[in-house]
């Protein structure tokens, strides 16, 4: 009888770790992400690439599912175009109390600037696009991945990174799939 439940305790773990990096839907009742393996396709499906200062957030709760929509300040304009003084805001599964699932981004936190993949819901309304937003430092000279699952996140997507760096592999991905749109106000 020990065999077999050390056997069936064995068999759990691994399905632990093989599954840990997939999208856990039984949690909660919405559709999961798209699984993004490169900066281009995040590109591809990208309607703003901006620098953002998140603000105020504000969280619901919609059939047990908290979603959390932030204010953003527009820094700088990537790849898409904004209006300069438009009022933008984002919104995500999840809260700083209930942290969202595999594949989504981390909550934005008000005062931090972070490098957002944005896709447009509606006027001013964004979602983010991938697995993560990047977080700038305090001197604004590297930039971190911030996701629920980063390990799950593939590595042609940086993990750690220089803003120079970023906006250079922005703008290969754009010549690559021949968008005309570069950042603009």
């Amino acid at each position: 009888m020990r065999r077999q439940v050390m056997a069936t305790l064995g068999v759990i773990s691994v399905i632990g770790l093989l599954g840990g990096c997939m999208s856990d839907q039984a949690a909660a009742s919405f559709t999961a992400p798209e699984d993004y393996e490169t900066v281009e396709q995040l590109v591809a499906d990208a309607d703003v690439v901006a620098v953002v200062q998140a603000g105020d957030s504000a969280v619901d709760v919609v059939d047990r599912v908290p979603y959390t929509r932030t204010e953003l300040r527009l820094r700088k304009v990537l790849l898409g175009v904004v209006s300069k003084n438009a009022h933008l805001a984002v919104t995500q599964v999840g809260s700083a109390e209930s942290p969202p699932g595999a594949g989504l981004a981390a909550i934005l936190r008000d005062g931090h600037e972070y490098v957002v993949v944005l896709h447009r819901t509606g006027a001013g309304e964004f979602e983010i696009v991938g697995p993560g937003v990047w977080r700038a430092d305090t001197l604004g000279t590297s930039l971190t991945l911030h996701a629920s699952m980063l390990p799950c996140v593939p590595a042609a997507i940086p993990h750690v990174t220089t803003p120079w760096a970023l906006e250079v592999e922005l703008g290969e991905a754009e010549e690559s799939l021949g968008t005309s749109v570069i950042g603009s106000y």
